[in-house]
């Protein structure tokens, strides 16, 4: 394709397609950027938590107790998680 004033090419003119000889023009997209795979990915290790924490919490704690630890372990899972993404993405 040409510019219509001068004949000279534009920097659209390059397709989107991917060449062997060149790189794709588009970077890969790790998988924890996308946020649906963030969230779900969060959303599992969350059930997963909660069940172990049904199974192995004493029930006698006082009703108090038990959201504090629950609410402490949520800050502290969702600190992790993101210094993990933090670490892997590198951008």
């Amino acid at each position: 394709m040409t510019d219509g004033r001068l004949g000279r090419r534009t920097s659209y003119d390059d397709s989107m397609e991917s060449f062997p000889s060149k790189g794709s023009p588009v970077p890969r997209v790790h998988p924890l950027e996308v946020p649906f795979v963030w969230f779900g990915l969060q959303l599992l290790e969350l059930g997963i938590v909660a069940l172990l924490f049904r199974l192995y919490l004493p029930r006698d704690w006082p009703w108090g107790v038990s959201i504090a630890v629950w609410l402490v372990l949520l800050v502290a899972l969702t600190i992790v998680n993101y210094r993990i993404r933090r670490r892997f993405i590198p951008r």
